[in-house]
């Protein structure tokens, strides 16, 4: 297969993620690489071969040093290989020594790279190469052999080499589909985009997670019962090696504070109508409104400057473009000091589950037992959790509820005295109702 020689423009968050081991000889290491028979590698720092940095290390190609690796790579991506070489600028060295780099199918042989280039700068000035390479999903190769070798000279001072990548061209990126913020509890679904088929999966969520592990292509209901920083992690697998290791940071919120009471919306003239209703709001800048077709990747859609009421107050928005089909509905809530908070999300559209009615939770303050009734329209499960105010779960339940009012009790005895929110969860993982409750 012919390369096609290229510039590689790619900006910082576009970049794949670099396959090859030890690109740059960190500290002046060379492990990952190894030397063809009878010869050996060298690193050092520029300043050795006449280059500015002390502090960044090359390496040298010339009649007694070479350079291999084998890369581990997934048919049927298209990938970007590229260097940086220039002739090591001192007058000891040949006028026009060369190298010739050769990356090649590990089974197969076949060449996807294979260029020689010969170089007379007389100064410092090393000159970046970039080739474009498709593996065929149909390829045996599971590896890439990259070699570089000296060619037109026959001294110990030739070639400098450094920053060797190669990476998934930026035309079909690799990178993980899911949001990268949620809210305590709330199920998220994470899939990776741009893997090519025969991919195997090793899925990793890290902290205190419902699932800590999976290999299938698509994992959902992913939730984490506490507030913080964590992470997704995705390592990709040929069959016969590990070819690279992808991370989404995901950051977990405390559902949105006591004061908003409800949040609801409907279907209108061909519109969606949200409302939500605030008591007691204090130090709000605004609310954001947000959706998402698949219940996982919200955008902003609108906002609302916060009233700051001491009495309820209803707030009215209306999506005049909704998705066809699903449209999943939630706030974001910006405070005066930076903090941001969620509601809980409603879905409108096809499939959608509606609740009615405010859900009422008594006695409250309660001592040992908080009953609670709400409205459905539907028959289902329903998850019922109790969260305290730093959004950590404390218990957990699940009942069945009918179509109608339906009036339950939970114990909470367990519970330390102090403040807390009420939860309560659909079996498609739908948040339908909120309240807070104190316990004395």
């Amino acid at each position: 297969m012919v390369a096609v020689l290229a510039i590689l423009v790619c900006p910082t968050i576009a970049c794949a993620q670099n396959l090859v081991s030890n690109s740059n000889f960190s500290g002046g290491s060379y492990t990952g690489w190894t030397p063809n028979s009878g010869s050996s590698i060298e690193t050092n720092p520029e300043t050795t071969y006449g280059g500015p940095s002390g502090s960044i290390y090359v390496t040298e190609i010339d009649v007694e040093r070479t350079l291999n690796q084998q890369v581990c790579i997934l048919p049927g991506l298209s990938y970007t290989f590229s260097y940086s070489a220039g002739r090591r600028p001192q007058s000891v060295t040949p006028a026009r020594p060369g190298v010739q780099v050769k990356v090649t199918g590990a089974n197969t042989n076949t060449s996807y790279v294979n260029n020689t280039e010969r170089y007379s700068n007389t100064t410092w000035n090393l000159q970046a190469k970039s080739f474009t390479i498709t593996i065929p999903s149909s390829s045996t190769d599971k590896k890439l052999n990259i070699q570089f070798v000296s060619t037109n000279n026959n001294t110990t001072y030739g070639v400098v080499i450094s920053d060797i990548e190669l990476a998934p061209v930026a035309t079909n990126p690799i990178s993980i589909n899911g949001s990268s913020t949620s809210v305590v509890s709330y199920p998220n679904n994470y899939s990776l985009t741009g893997s090519p088929a025969g991919t195997s999966y090793s899925w990793s969520f890290s902290g205190d997670a419902n699932i800590t592990s999976s290999s299938s292509a698509a994992p959902t209901g992913i939730s984490w019962p506490s507030m913080g920083a964590k992470m997704v992690s995705v390592a990709l697998s040929n069959g016969v090696c590990t070819m690279a290791t992808y991370s989404l940071p995901v950051t977990i919120s405390a559902i949105l504070a006591v004061q908003l009471v409800n949040f609801t919306g409907e279907l209108k003239d061909n519109t969606s109508l949200l409302t939500w209703t605030t008591e007691e709001e204090t130090d709000g800048r605004y609310f954001i409104i947000e959706r998402s077709a698949t219940g996982s990747d919200f955008d902003s859609i609108g906002m609302k400057i916060s009233i700051n009421a001491n009495t309820a107050f209803t707030y009215q928005f209306r999506d005049e473009a909704p998705l066809n089909g699903k449209n999943y509905y939630r706030l974001r809530r910006l405070d005066t000091d930076g903090n941001v908070t969620y509601s809980k999300v409603i879905l409108l559209g096809d499939e959608a589950v509606t609740t009615t009615g405010k859900m009422q939770l008594y006695p409250n303050p309660a001592i040992s037992t908080i009953n609670y009734t709400i409205t459905s329209e539907k028959t289902g499960l329903m998850t019922i959790q109790v969260f305290n105010l730093s959004g950590i779960l404390m218990m957990t339940n699940q009942q069945q509820i009918a179509v109608g009012a339906n009036r339950q009790s939970l114990s909470i005895s367990s519970l330390r005295s102090g403040n807390y929110f009420l939860k309560v969860t659909d079996a498609q993982g739908i948040l339908q109702y909120i309240q807070a409750f104190s316990k004395i």
